[in-house]
């Protein structure tokens, strides 16, 4: 019989990003006392602050955002009626839930290094993360098997196994190689470097959308001939 899920193993087997989780909400606290009472938490496409949260929200919104997303990640498994897949693609799981925490750690360090003082580039080190999680993504699509929270998420991917695989597998190759054009972008000035970004990612999302349509009927009509 296959590997079940379990929610013990991986809370096991990822002690790394528990440990993670665990210094960021340590810094933040370390830290805590030497931000000002208003935190910069937003910048627009030039990088100038345009928005602000109290020190509190600043210091441990996105840590607790985090956590809360990690431990949704971990149990949604339990509630998914193709459960029984992710044991086939449980490497990719964790591959997809480090990503996410990095990513997110990521933010976090950087809007608290900028508040401290530190002279930061925050929309060139932003556009660069999303770029390195658009890389990693896409090594991992390919990989997942179909399930109802994971990947690319249409009415036609998930009505079919056989689209599902068809579309992961393209999506793969758009997210990997449009997250390095996005890694490379980051050499643009500031507003070529977000439009570069924003017609990549939403590109990525239009054609994959499209592709998993085009692939059921193709499959569709298969069956009625």
């Amino acid at each position: 019989m296959p590997e079940q899920y379990s929610v013990k193993k991986e809370l096991r087997s990822e002690w790394y990003l528990l440990l993670i989780l665990l210094l960021v909400f340590l810094i933040s606290w370390v830290v805590y006392p030497s931000l000002p009472e208003k935190i910069a938490t937003h910048w627009n496409v030039e990088g100038e602050v345009d928005g602000y949260s109290n020190r509190f929200t600043g210091v441990f919104f996105i840590p607790l955002l985090t956590l809360a997303f990690y431990l949704l990640f971990i149990f949604m498994p339990l509630i998914d009626p193709r459960r029984k897949n992710y044991p086939e693609f449980i490497k990719t799981y964790r591959l997809v839930k480090l990503a996410f925490v990095l990513f997110m750690t990521g933010l976090h360090l950087l809007t608290l290094a900028f508040n401290l003082g530190y002279d930061i580039d925050i929309s060139r080190c932003v556009i660069l993360l999303l770029g390195i999680l658009f890389t990693l993504l896409g090594r991992g699509l390919p990989r997942i098997r179909h399930n109802y929270f994971i990947g690319i998420r249409t009415p036609w991917t998930l009505a079919s196994p056989s689209v599902w695989t068809q579309t992961h597998q393209l999506g793969g190759k758009l997210f990997f190689w449009s997250g390095l054009a996005i890694i490379f972008g980051t050499l643009l000035p500031d507003r070529p470097r977000f439009w570069l970004m924003m017609v990549l990612v939403l590109g990525c999302t239009l054609v994959a959308t499209v592709a998993s349509y085009i692939y059921f009927r193709r499959e569709e009509n298969g069956e009625k001939e």
